[in-house]
């Protein structure tokens, strides 16, 4: 079952993703990731108000991606991460 804790932790975790492997130096770089178009008023295919709703508003979304990294809640996501 998805909780909406899940897919906020998901979230964090697909955009820290690159710097965790160390393709960028800051998460926010990666010029692939939706991060930044999440938190723009441009148009987009994604379902912003969806995912900004899980984490309040925009302030709590950007927030969330700062929050330091619960290690053992991440390891179901990608076990090979978290040896």
């Amino acid at each position: 079952m998805l909780t909406q804790t899940y897919l906020m932790r998901l979230v964090c975790y697909i955009h820290r993703n690159p710097q965790r492997h160390g393709l960028v130096n800051d998460f926010r770089e990666w010029p692939y990731s939706s991060y930044r178009a999440h938190l723009s008023q441009q148009a987009t295919r994604l379902n912003r108000e969806a995912v900004l709703g899980w984490f309040d508003s925009p302030r709590g979304f950007s927030a969330a991606h700062q929050m330091a990294i619960d290690e053992q809640a991440l390891a179901s996501l990608a076990p090979e991460d978290y040896d």
